[in-house]
Protein backbone atom coordinates (compact mmCIF):
# COMPACT_ATOMS: atom_id res chain seq x y z
CA UNK A 1 0.00 0.00 0.00
CA UNK A 2 3.13 2.43 0.91
CA UNK A 3 4.48 1.25 -2.51
CA UNK A 4 1.22 1.90 -4.26
CA UNK A 5 0.96 5.80 -2.27
CA UNK A 6 4.51 6.35 -3.39
CA UNK A 7 4.27 5.01 -6.75
CA UNK A 8 1.41 7.94 -7.01
CA UNK A 9 3.43 11.11 -6.02
CA UNK A 10 6.18 10.24 -8.22
CA UNK A 11 3.15 9.93 -10.86
CA UNK A 12 1.72 13.23 -9.84
CA UNK A 13 5.85 14.49 -9.99
CA UNK A 14 5.95 14.10 -13.14
CA UNK A 15 3.03 15.18 -14.44
CA UNK A 16 3.74 18.74 -12.55
CA UNK A 17 7.12 18.23 -14.14
CA UNK A 18 5.34 18.51 -17.65
CA UNK A 19 3.18 21.12 -17.19
CA UNK A 20 6.37 23.04 -16.09
CA UNK A 21 8.33 22.14 -19.69
CA UNK A 22 5.14 23.32 -21.08
CA UNK A 23 5.29 26.51 -19.76
CA UNK A 24 4.67 29.73 -22.30
CA UNK A 25 4.04 33.12 -22.70
CA UNK A 26 2.94 34.06 -26.45
CA UNK A 27 0.83 36.94 -26.67
CA UNK A 28 2.76 38.35 -23.79
CA UNK A 29 5.20 41.56 -23.45
CA UNK A 30 7.89 42.32 -21.04
CA UNK A 31 9.31 46.02 -21.20
CA UNK A 32 12.83 46.16 -20.28
CA UNK A 33 14.73 49.44 -19.03
CA UNK A 34 18.13 49.16 -19.52
CA UNK A 35 20.55 51.75 -17.44
CA UNK A 36 23.71 50.64 -19.38
CA UNK A 37 27.44 51.13 -18.20
CA UNK A 38 30.78 50.05 -19.76
CA UNK A 39 30.86 47.61 -17.37
CA UNK A 40 27.53 46.52 -16.79
CA UNK A 41 23.67 46.66 -17.07
CA UNK A 42 21.19 47.53 -14.58
CA UNK A 43 18.08 45.95 -16.03
CA UNK A 44 14.41 45.90 -14.69
CA UNK A 45 11.14 44.17 -16.37
CA UNK A 46 7.96 44.43 -16.52
CA UNK A 47 4.60 42.57 -17.83
CA UNK A 48 1.52 44.11 -17.49
CA UNK A 49 2.15 46.32 -14.75
CA UNK A 50 4.14 43.89 -12.60
CA UNK A 51 7.84 44.04 -12.15
CA UNK A 52 8.93 40.46 -13.32
CA UNK A 53 13.07 41.31 -12.63
CA UNK A 54 15.50 43.89 -11.41
CA UNK A 55 19.04 42.71 -11.67
CA UNK A 56 22.60 43.28 -13.24
CA UNK A 57 24.43 41.46 -15.89
CA UNK A 58 27.60 41.92 -17.80
CA UNK A 59 27.20 43.83 -21.20
CA UNK A 60 26.12 41.42 -23.91
CA UNK A 61 22.80 41.72 -25.22
CA UNK A 62 22.96 37.93 -25.78
CA UNK A 63 22.80 37.01 -22.13
CA UNK A 64 19.49 39.14 -21.91
CA UNK A 65 17.95 37.24 -24.51
CA UNK A 66 18.90 33.87 -23.44
CA UNK A 67 17.46 35.07 -19.56
CA UNK A 68 14.30 36.40 -21.35
CA UNK A 69 14.31 32.52 -23.31
CA UNK A 70 14.63 30.66 -20.43
CA UNK A 71 12.54 32.15 -18.01
CA UNK A 72 9.76 33.60 -19.85
CA UNK A 73 9.81 31.56 -23.05
CA UNK A 74 7.65 32.77 -25.79
CA UNK A 75 7.53 36.15 -24.73
CA UNK A 76 8.23 39.31 -26.73
CA UNK A 77 11.10 41.49 -25.21
CA UNK A 78 10.88 45.25 -26.01
CA UNK A 79 14.18 47.33 -24.67
CA UNK A 80 14.25 50.75 -23.89
CA UNK A 81 18.04 52.60 -23.12
CA UNK A 82 19.02 56.26 -22.93
CA UNK A 83 21.32 57.80 -25.61
CA UNK A 84 25.13 58.19 -24.46
CA UNK A 85 28.31 57.18 -24.61
CA UNK A 86 27.45 53.71 -25.78
CA UNK A 87 25.62 55.33 -29.16
CA UNK A 88 23.99 52.92 -30.86
CA UNK A 89 25.65 49.73 -30.73
CA UNK A 90 23.73 48.07 -28.17
CA UNK A 91 20.47 48.96 -30.01
CA UNK A 92 22.28 47.37 -33.42
CA UNK A 93 22.74 44.58 -31.23
CA UNK A 94 19.55 43.70 -29.89
CA UNK A 95 18.08 44.15 -33.41
CA UNK A 96 19.79 41.55 -34.88
CA UNK A 97 18.87 39.68 -32.21
CA UNK A 98 15.19 40.22 -33.03
CA UNK A 99 15.03 41.93 -30.06
CA UNK A 100 12.77 45.66 -30.36
CA UNK A 101 15.03 48.28 -28.66
CA UNK A 102 14.82 52.31 -28.93
CA UNK A 103 17.10 54.80 -27.60
CA UNK A 104 15.97 57.84 -25.58
CA UNK A 105 16.83 61.00 -25.26
CA UNK A 106 17.37 61.71 -21.46
CA UNK A 107 15.62 64.65 -21.66
CA UNK A 108 12.25 63.12 -23.02
CA UNK A 109 11.72 60.46 -20.10
CA UNK A 110 9.55 61.88 -17.72
CA UNK A 111 10.91 62.57 -13.96
CA UNK A 112 9.71 63.36 -10.72
CA UNK A 113 11.68 65.41 -8.16
CA UNK A 114 11.73 62.33 -6.13
CA UNK A 115 13.40 60.63 -9.16
CA UNK A 116 16.30 63.42 -9.72
CA UNK A 117 16.73 64.04 -5.69
CA UNK A 118 17.20 59.96 -5.31
CA UNK A 119 19.15 58.66 -8.33
CA UNK A 120 20.63 55.70 -8.93
CA UNK A 121 21.06 53.00 -11.60
CA UNK A 122 17.60 50.68 -10.14
CA UNK A 123 15.61 53.87 -10.42
CA UNK A 124 16.41 54.65 -13.85
CA UNK A 125 16.08 51.00 -15.21
CA UNK A 126 12.70 51.04 -13.47
CA UNK A 127 11.60 53.76 -14.50
CA UNK A 128 12.46 52.99 -18.08
CA UNK A 129 10.42 49.96 -18.16
CA UNK A 130 7.33 51.79 -16.66
CA UNK A 131 7.11 54.29 -19.16
CA UNK A 132 7.95 52.11 -22.08
CA UNK A 133 5.18 49.95 -20.94
CA UNK A 134 2.85 53.57 -20.77
CA UNK A 135 3.74 54.05 -24.21
CA UNK A 136 5.39 57.34 -22.93
CA UNK A 137 8.81 57.23 -25.05
CA UNK A 138 9.60 57.98 -28.37
CA UNK A 139 13.14 57.18 -29.94
CA UNK A 140 15.40 59.28 -31.49
CA UNK A 141 16.98 58.59 -35.08
CA UNK A 142 19.07 55.40 -35.73
CA UNK A 143 21.57 56.22 -38.74
CA UNK A 144 22.71 53.64 -40.52
CA UNK A 145 26.19 52.59 -39.76
CA UNK A 146 28.04 53.59 -43.34
CA UNK A 147 26.13 57.38 -42.08
CA UNK A 148 27.05 57.23 -38.33
CA UNK A 149 30.67 56.56 -39.71
CA UNK A 150 30.81 59.63 -41.87
CA UNK A 151 29.12 61.65 -39.16
CA UNK A 152 32.13 60.73 -37.30
CA UNK A 153 34.37 61.77 -39.37
CA UNK A 154 33.04 65.48 -39.81
CA UNK A 155 32.48 65.36 -35.93
CA UNK A 156 36.29 64.88 -36.06
CA UNK A 157 37.02 67.24 -38.48
CA UNK A 158 34.90 69.82 -36.38
CA UNK A 159 37.04 68.81 -32.86
CA UNK A 160 40.24 69.70 -35.00
CA UNK A 161 39.29 73.17 -36.21
CA UNK A 162 38.54 74.22 -32.29
CA UNK A 163 41.65 72.73 -31.33
CA UNK A 164 43.68 74.52 -33.42
CA UNK A 165 42.42 77.81 -32.73
CA UNK A 166 42.94 76.91 -28.78
CA UNK A 167 46.78 76.32 -30.06
CA UNK A 168 46.86 79.74 -31.90
CA UNK A 169 45.51 81.27 -28.83
CA UNK A 170 47.98 79.88 -26.46
CA UNK A 171 50.77 80.93 -29.23
CA UNK A 172 49.30 84.54 -28.49
CA UNK A 173 48.65 84.62 -25.27
CA UNK A 174 52.55 83.44 -25.15
CA UNK A 175 53.95 86.52 -26.42
CA UNK A 176 51.39 89.07 -24.90
CA UNK A 177 51.82 87.80 -21.17
CA UNK A 178 54.96 88.37 -22.08
CA UNK A 179 55.66 91.50 -23.49
CA UNK A 180 56.91 89.56 -26.57
CA UNK A 181 56.35 92.29 -29.69
CA UNK A 182 56.21 90.86 -33.07
CA UNK A 183 56.17 93.70 -35.39
CA UNK A 184 53.60 91.72 -37.61
CA UNK A 185 50.04 93.85 -37.85
CA UNK A 186 48.28 90.87 -38.93
CA UNK A 187 48.27 88.06 -35.98
CA UNK A 188 46.99 85.58 -38.13
CA UNK A 189 48.85 82.56 -37.95
CA UNK A 190 49.76 82.50 -41.45
CA UNK A 191 53.67 80.78 -42.41
CA UNK A 192 55.28 84.29 -42.73
CA UNK A 193 53.67 85.52 -38.58
CA UNK A 194 55.39 81.83 -37.52
CA UNK A 195 58.59 82.36 -39.20
CA UNK A 196 58.45 85.73 -37.75
CA UNK A 197 58.33 84.76 -34.16
CA UNK A 198 60.42 81.47 -34.27
CA UNK A 199 63.21 84.03 -35.24
CA UNK A 200 62.17 86.53 -32.15
CA UNK A 201 64.71 87.22 -28.87
CA UNK A 202 63.11 86.33 -26.38
CA UNK A 203 65.95 86.74 -23.67
CA UNK A 204 65.46 83.13 -21.89
CA UNK A 205 65.75 79.39 -23.41
CA UNK A 206 62.39 78.73 -21.69
CA UNK A 207 60.42 81.45 -22.94
CA UNK A 208 61.56 80.05 -26.52
CA UNK A 209 61.00 76.70 -25.79
CA UNK A 210 57.70 77.25 -24.97
CA UNK A 211 56.69 79.15 -27.91
CA UNK A 212 58.71 76.19 -30.27
CA UNK A 213 56.69 73.37 -28.56
CA UNK A 214 53.15 75.49 -28.82
CA UNK A 215 53.96 76.37 -32.72
CA UNK A 216 55.24 72.58 -33.05
CA UNK A 217 51.65 71.48 -31.77
CA UNK A 218 50.01 73.66 -33.97
CA UNK A 219 51.55 73.23 -36.74
CA UNK A 220 51.10 69.23 -36.25
CA UNK A 221 47.64 69.95 -35.59
CA UNK A 222 46.85 71.66 -39.37
CA UNK A 223 48.79 68.62 -40.93
CA UNK A 224 46.22 66.98 -39.60
CA UNK A 225 43.66 69.37 -40.51
CA UNK A 226 44.45 69.03 -43.82
CA UNK A 227 44.65 65.42 -43.82
CA UNK A 228 41.23 64.57 -42.53
CA UNK A 229 39.72 67.18 -45.16
CA UNK A 230 41.01 65.40 -47.74
CA UNK A 231 39.62 62.54 -46.59
CA UNK A 232 36.17 64.77 -46.39
CA UNK A 233 36.30 65.74 -50.10
CA UNK A 234 36.99 61.87 -51.13
CA UNK A 235 34.05 60.84 -48.94
CA UNK A 236 31.56 63.02 -50.32
CA UNK A 237 32.44 61.89 -54.04
CA UNK A 238 31.36 58.47 -53.27
CA UNK A 239 28.26 57.27 -52.81
CA UNK A 240 25.58 57.62 -50.95
CA UNK A 241 26.97 61.39 -50.89
CA UNK A 242 27.88 62.44 -54.27
CA UNK A 243 24.15 62.94 -55.82
CA UNK A 244 23.51 65.02 -52.15
CA UNK A 245 26.35 67.11 -52.37
CA UNK A 246 25.78 68.15 -55.79
CA UNK A 247 22.41 69.60 -54.68
CA UNK A 248 24.01 71.11 -51.90
CA UNK A 249 26.81 72.20 -52.79
CA UNK A 250 25.10 74.36 -55.60
CA UNK A 251 23.23 76.78 -52.49
CA UNK A 252 25.05 79.86 -52.05
CA UNK A 253 26.83 79.78 -48.87
CA UNK A 254 27.11 76.06 -48.23
CA UNK A 255 30.12 74.66 -49.37
CA UNK A 256 32.33 71.22 -48.76
CA UNK A 257 32.24 70.87 -45.04
CA UNK A 258 29.16 72.25 -44.51
CA UNK A 259 27.59 70.37 -47.23
CA UNK A 260 29.24 67.18 -45.26
CA UNK A 261 27.75 68.66 -41.78
CA UNK A 262 24.26 68.89 -43.14
CA UNK A 263 24.14 65.49 -44.76
CA UNK A 264 25.50 63.38 -42.01
CA UNK A 265 24.04 64.91 -39.26
CA UNK A 266 20.26 65.15 -41.20
CA UNK A 267 21.07 61.78 -42.66
CA UNK A 268 17.75 60.92 -44.18
CA UNK A 269 15.85 64.32 -45.31
CA UNK A 270 12.78 61.63 -45.92
CA UNK A 271 11.96 61.09 -42.00
CA UNK A 272 10.81 65.23 -41.90
CA UNK A 273 7.62 65.16 -43.15
CA UNK A 274 7.08 68.49 -42.26
CA UNK A 275 9.57 71.37 -41.99
CA UNK A 276 9.12 72.34 -38.82
CA UNK A 277 10.21 68.84 -37.93
CA UNK A 278 13.98 69.58 -39.15
CA UNK A 279 13.83 73.38 -37.93
CA UNK A 280 12.65 71.52 -34.28
CA UNK A 281 15.78 69.03 -34.78
CA UNK A 282 18.12 71.75 -35.75
CA UNK A 283 17.00 73.72 -32.93
CA UNK A 284 15.81 76.91 -34.94
CA UNK A 285 12.37 76.80 -32.80
CA UNK A 286 12.12 79.50 -29.74
CA UNK A 287 11.70 78.45 -26.25
CA UNK A 288 7.96 79.26 -25.28
CA UNK A 289 6.53 78.98 -21.64
CA UNK A 290 2.73 79.11 -21.63
CA UNK A 291 0.85 78.84 -18.94
CA UNK A 292 -3.22 79.77 -18.65
CA UNK A 293 -3.58 83.24 -20.87
CA UNK A 294 0.46 84.18 -20.38
CA UNK A 295 2.82 83.00 -23.22
CA UNK A 296 6.74 83.66 -22.82
CA UNK A 297 8.76 83.35 -25.82
CA UNK A 298 12.69 83.25 -24.10
CA UNK A 299 14.92 83.27 -27.41
CA UNK A 300 15.74 80.26 -29.42
CA UNK A 301 15.40 76.53 -28.10
CA UNK A 302 18.79 75.43 -25.70
CA UNK A 303 17.50 71.76 -27.69
CA UNK A 304 19.41 71.69 -30.60
CA UNK A 305 21.39 69.44 -33.00
CA UNK A 306 24.36 71.93 -32.19
CA UNK A 307 26.52 70.76 -35.13
CA UNK A 308 23.97 71.16 -37.93
CA UNK A 309 22.67 74.58 -36.29
CA UNK A 310 26.19 76.14 -35.89
CA UNK A 311 26.74 75.14 -39.56
CA UNK A 312 22.94 76.56 -41.22
CA UNK A 313 23.54 79.42 -39.36
CA UNK A 314 27.26 79.91 -40.59
CA UNK A 315 25.95 79.52 -44.18
CA UNK A 316 22.94 81.70 -43.87
CA UNK A 317 25.53 84.90 -43.32
CA UNK A 318 27.39 83.68 -46.39
CA UNK A 319 24.03 83.41 -48.27
CA UNK A 320 22.68 86.83 -47.68
CA UNK A 321 26.32 88.02 -49.47
CA UNK A 322 26.05 85.90 -52.42
CA UNK A 323 22.18 85.70 -52.82
CA UNK A 324 19.97 89.14 -53.07
CA UNK A 325 17.05 88.12 -52.71
CA UNK A 326 18.30 86.74 -49.26
CA UNK A 327 19.73 89.87 -48.52
CA UNK A 328 16.46 91.68 -49.16
CA UNK A 329 14.78 89.44 -46.74
CA UNK A 330 17.35 89.64 -44.61
CA UNK A 331 17.02 93.56 -44.34
CA UNK A 332 13.18 93.33 -44.47
CA UNK A 333 14.06 91.32 -40.70
CA UNK A 334 16.35 93.46 -39.58
CA UNK A 335 14.02 96.75 -40.14
CA UNK A 336 11.93 95.00 -37.18
CA UNK A 337 14.56 92.97 -35.43
CA UNK A 338 17.98 92.55 -34.03
CA UNK A 339 20.74 91.02 -36.37
CA UNK A 340 20.89 87.50 -34.36
CA UNK A 341 17.24 87.05 -34.82
CA UNK A 342 17.30 87.94 -38.78
CA UNK A 343 19.40 85.44 -39.54
CA UNK A 344 17.68 82.66 -37.14
CA UNK A 345 15.05 83.66 -39.68
CA UNK A 346 17.36 83.44 -42.75
CA UNK A 347 18.45 80.27 -41.35
CA UNK A 348 14.91 78.88 -41.57
CA UNK A 349 14.60 80.05 -45.27
CA UNK A 350 17.83 77.92 -46.57
CA UNK A 351 16.38 75.00 -43.89
CA UNK A 352 13.08 75.29 -46.24
CA UNK A 353 15.46 75.31 -49.51
CA UNK A 354 17.34 72.30 -48.17
CA UNK A 355 14.32 70.32 -47.76
CA UNK A 356 12.49 70.80 -50.51
CA UNK A 357 15.83 70.37 -53.37
CA UNK A 358 17.01 67.10 -51.49
CA UNK A 359 13.46 65.49 -51.65
CA UNK A 360 13.38 66.47 -54.94
CA UNK A 361 16.57 66.33 -56.24
CA UNK A 362 16.68 69.68 -57.77
CA UNK A 363 19.65 71.99 -57.97
CA UNK A 364 19.27 75.15 -56.46
CA UNK A 365 17.66 78.52 -58.67
CA UNK A 366 19.22 82.03 -57.30
CA UNK A 367 16.76 84.67 -56.27
CA UNK A 368 13.86 82.47 -55.41
CA UNK A 369 12.86 83.64 -51.60
CA UNK A 370 11.58 80.25 -50.22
Amino acid sequence: MKFEVTENQSHLKSKTMTKIKQLSFNGKVIYCGLDVHKTNWKINARMEGIEMAAFSQNPDPLLLKNYVAKNYPGAELKVVYEAGFCGFEIQRSLTSLGIECIVVNPADVPSGDKDRKRKDDKRDARKLSIELAKGNLKGIYIPNKQMQDARSLVRQRHRLVQDQTRCANRIKHLLLSNGIKTGVQSERLSVLFIKKIEQLDYGSLWLKASVKFAIEQYLQIRRILKEITLAIRNLSKQEPFIKVQEILQSIDGIGLINGMVIQTEIGDIGRFKRLDSLCDYAGLVPDIYSSNDKTVIRGISKRRNEFLRETIIESSWTLIRKDPAMLMKYNEYRSRMNANKAIVRIAKHLLSRIRFLWKNEQTYVRGIVA
